[in-house]
């Protein structure tokens, strides 16, 4: 996703299948079951790396209010096409959803990178162990990191695999006091190719072992499309097929399963896809900040290291005046090799808790549970280290149906 002073997500449209965006108040918190501290888990004998990593899927979103919530499978991202020289831009001011894929399609976030993984994936998807967004993970790893970070999540299991699914206030809540010029910026450097003109979003399915089988879904903020190559998309006879998602959303895990098996993709692609190394995924900062970069970059390695994107585009800016030999494309594969090997303690502990929650997840008499991590108690007192488990309050916020 596009990074500036904010987190990034894509801009709300006047589409008529959006749940209508309003103002809720955090879902209700069900009973305590378990709660956790990072000292508790013990990581001696996790594996803490990451290996074996593919491609499993791929999905975009398509902008067509006629149709319902649509998605072409395989997808493909935006292409870079930078501007000339210099730009200038105003900052961000549009509004942004924290979660794209629960504004579109709320009941069942997940629901589309399933489709996707089992559309495009010929391997058994009954021996995943975990099926998250990135935005969970992340939330995982920060909190075994110590950061100050508050967060919600259901888990849940279906057949043999825990999916974990971010919960906010409501599927349509945006983020608040975006500033900067991430999104601008994203937007004018890069373009929806011929084949999925009008599409709003690439998601990405990457599968690696880390102790447990995972896979993580994830957007791309585009490709780079390698030298001495030519689009190829106006040749190609066949366009992606688009999948309109099944209407109202299943109100059980076992409608959900029903979906799905219901549910008929007929995928094909219209030029040949993007290679999973060229991908990359943006930021912008302000010029004063590039004495700091390898500190900015630094930052952005757990992030980048989630979703294993090889390609970072970091682009300073003076006062939104971009400058083409100010913008870097790093390759970032050996950055994050060298990022593993100095935080294996802490990569350690993150196995182990993913293998707790797993466990916590199918020992639960529902097979549902929500993860939690809050920043103070009501009384005011210091930062809770520990993460608490509670039972899913039912009909409460996104993807409360699971």
């Amino acid at each position: 996703m596009p990074s500036s002073r904010s987190p990034s997500s894509w801009s709300r449209s006047s589409r008529s299948w959006y749940s209508t965006r309003t103002t809720k108040k955090a879902p209700r918190l069900g009973e305590v079951i378990r709660s956790l501290r990072v000292d508790d888990l013990e990581g001696k004998h996790a594996d803490a790396r990451n290996q074996n990593l593919r491609t499993v899927g791929s999905y975009t979103w398509v902008d067509n209010p006629s149709s319902g919530p649509t998605i072409l499978v395989p997808g493909k991202p935006p292409l870079w096409t930078p501007q000339d020289q210099r730009s200038r831009f105003k900052e961000d001011a549009g509004s942004y959803f924290r979660d794209k894929n629960a504004a579109r399609y709320p009941k069942y976030p997940m629901e589309p990178a399933v489709i996707a993984a089992l559309t495009t994936n010929v391997t058994n998807p009954t021996d995943v162990d975990i099926f998250a967004c990135a935005s969970t993970l992340g939330n995982l790893l920060r909190f075994i990191q110590g950061e100050d970070a508050t967060f919600r999540m259901l888990a849940y299991k279906l057949h043999n695999t825990v999916f974990l699914v971010r919960r906010e206030n409501s599927p349509t809540q945006l983020i608040p006091d975006v500033r900067g010029h991430g999104h601008i910026f994203h937007e004018a450097n890069t373009t929806w190719e011929s084949e999925v003109k009008g599409c709003a979003s690439h998601q990405r399915l990457v599968r690696y072992d880390f102790g447990l089988s995972v896979i993580v879904r994830f957007e791309a903020d585009g490709y780079i499309r390698p030298p001495n190559t030519t689009d190829t998309t106006t040749t190609s006879p066949t366009t992606p097929s688009p999948t309109t998602l099944a209407s109202p959303a299943p109100a059980t895990v076992d409608d959900l399963t029903t979906s799905l098996a219901a549910t008929t993709v007929s995928p094909a692609s219209a030029a040949p896809k993007p290679k999973s190394q060229s991908t990359f995924n943006t930021a912008t900062r302000s010029i004063h900040a590039r004495r700091q970069r390898n500190e900015l970059l630094a930052a952005e390695l757990p992030r980048l290291w989630i979703r294993q994107v090889p390609t970072f585009v970091l682009a300073f800016h003076r006062h939104g005046l971009f400058r083409r030999e100010e913008t870097e494309i790093v390759d970032v594969r050996g950055l994050l090799r060298e990022w593993e090997d100095e935080h294996a303690g802490e990569l350690q502990r993150f196995a182990a808790l993913l293998r707790w929650v797993r466990t916590v997840v199918c020992e639960s008499l529902e097979g549902r549970v929500e993860i939690c991590r809050w920043a103070r108690d009501e009384r005011g007192g210091e930062w809770e280290m520990g993460l608490e488990v509670r039972t899913v309050v039912v009909g409460e916020g996104a993807a409360a149906g699971v």
